[in-house]
C-alpha cells in the first residue's frame, strides 16, 4: 500500500471514530511525516496515554524538539529512537550529548516516527487515571488496532500503562523475551517509560543504558530485519 492511500484511509479512520465517539476535541495522531516514514527504517511508533493541553492535530506535522510543555518529552523520544535505529542495523552506540542526535542536526525536526494516543479524546485533564484510559482502551479497541495495522510499525514504545493497552488489543500474540522487550509476530513492543520521565538516577544515559542493554543480542535474532 502506497502511503497516499494509507494517508487516505487514515482520514478515513478519523471520521469514522470520531462519528462512533463523538469526542468534542478528537486527536488527530499517527504518522508524522508520511513522505518520511515511506522511506524510515526501522519503523517506529510511539503508544502514550493521551496528549498534553490542546495538542490535537499531530499527524502530518513536523515537531521542533525545542518546543513543548516539557524539556523531557522530545528530547527521550530522540534518543530512545536513536539508539533502537542503531540496534535494528546492528550498530554499536555509545551515549552521545543532545547537540549529536540526528535531529540537532537538521534543524531540531522530528519527523520519522508515528505517535498514537490511546485516549482521543482531548479534554486538557492534567492527568487521566490509568484505569480510564484501559476504558478508553476497551472501547476503542478495534479502532486502535485498525490505527496500529495501518501505521505497520516495526517496533512499538510502550510505557507500563499503555503495555497493558496493547495486551488488551493482541495479548494471546505477545511473547515475552526479556522485562523490556516483547515480540509480536516481527514486531518488537518494548516495556519502556514514559518519555517525559526524568525522576531517574542518571537521567537520560540510565535510559540509554537500560534500553541498550534490554535489546541484546538474543533479542534482536528473534525478527528477520
Amino acid at each position: 500500500m502506497n502511503m497516499e492511500d494509507i494517508k487516505t484511509q487514515q482520514e478515513e479512520l478519523y471520521q469514522q471514530w470520531e462519528e462512533h465517539a463523538k469526542y468534542e476535541y478528537f486527536v488527530r495522531d499517527g504518522i508524522l511525516n508520511y513522505e518520511v516514514w515511506n522511506t524510515t527504517k526501522p519503523k517506529i511508533m510511539f503508544l502514550l496515554k493521551e496528549t498534553a493541553d490542546d495538542f490535537v492535530n499531530i499527524a502530518d506535522n513536523d515537531i521542533d524538539i525545542r518546543n513543548g510543555n516539557g524539556s523531557h518529552f522530545w528530547w527521550n523520544i530522540c534518543y530512545w529512537k536513536y539508539v533502537v535505529s542503531n540496534k535494528y542495523i546492528n550498530k554499536d552506540i555509545v551515549f552521545i550529548p543532545t547537540r549529536e542526535l540526528p535531529e540537532a542536526q537538521k534543524d531540531y525536526v522530528l519527523n520519522d516516527i508515528a505517535y498514537v494516543n490511546v485516549k482521543k479524546q482531548c479534554d486538557n485533564k492534567t492527568k487521566t487515571s490509568d484505569s480510564e484510559i484501559l476504558e478508553y482502551a476497551n472501547r476503542d479497541k478495534q479502532l486502535l488496532v485498525s490505527q496500529i495495522e495501518l501505521i505497520n510499525p516495526d517496533i512499538v514504545f510502550c510505557n507500563s500503562v499503555t503495555l497493558k493497552v496493547y495486551l488488551i488489543m493482541y495479548g494471546d500474540q505477545l511473547t515475552k523475551l526479556n522485562d523490556i522487550c516483547y515480540k509480536h509476530n516481527n514486531r518488537l513492543i518494548l516495556n519502556f517509560r514514559h518519555p517525559s520521565y526524568f525522576q531517574i538516577a542518571g537521567g537520560r544515559q540510565t535510559h540509554f543504558s537500560d534500553l541498550y542493554n534490554a535489546i541484546d543480542d538474543s533479542v534482536i535474532k528473534q525478527f528477520s530485519w
